[in-house]
C-alpha cells in the first residue's frame, strides 16, 4: 500500500473512533438524564408534606363506625365451643387414667415376689 492510501484509512478509522465516541458520550449523557429523571420522580413520591392528609368530609359531621370498631375485639380468635369441650373431655379421661381401675380393692397388681428378701436377720 502506497502512503496516500495508509493516510485514507487512517483518516476514516480516525472518523469512526470519533463517532464510536461521540455515541458513547451520547448513551452516557441518555442513561444519567434517565437515572437523574428516575431519582426525581422518586423523591417527588417519598418527600414529607407538610400539610396532614385530608379526611373525607362527612354530610352529619359524624363519621359512622365499622363493624370491626363497635365490637373493638383486637386479635382473639374464633370460638369453636364444641371443640373446646372435646378437649375438656380428653384432658379429663387422661386425668382419670393414672387413678387406676374403678371397683372394689383388688390387692397390689404387681403383686408380691416371694424371692426377695429385704429383711435384716438378727
Amino acid at each position: 500500500m502506497s502512503e496516500d492510501e495508509l493516510a485514507i484509512e487512517s483518516d476514516k478509522n480516525d472518523d469512526m473512533d470519533e463517532d464510536a465516541e461521540s455515541s458513547e458520550d451520547d448513551l452516557y449523557e441518555q442513561v444519567k438524564q434517565k437515572r437523574a429523571a428516575k431519582l426525581a420522580a422518586k423523591a417527588e413520591i417519598y418527600t414529607r408534606t407538610s400539610s396532614p392528609p385530608s379526611l373525607p368530609e362527612t354530610v352529619d359531621g359524624k363519621r359512622h363506625i365499622t363493624y370491626q370498631i363497635e365490637k373493638n375485639r383486637g386479635l382473639t380468635r374464633p370460638k369453636n365451643p364444641r371443640k373446646k369441650y372435646r378437649t375438656k373431655h380428653d384432658k379429663a379421661q387422661k386425668r382419670r387414667l393414672g387413678q387406676g381401675p374403678s371397683g372394689p380393692y383388688g390387692g397390689e397388681s404387681s403383686g408380691i415376689n416371694a424371692r426377695i428378701s429385704r429383711s435384716i436377720r438378727l
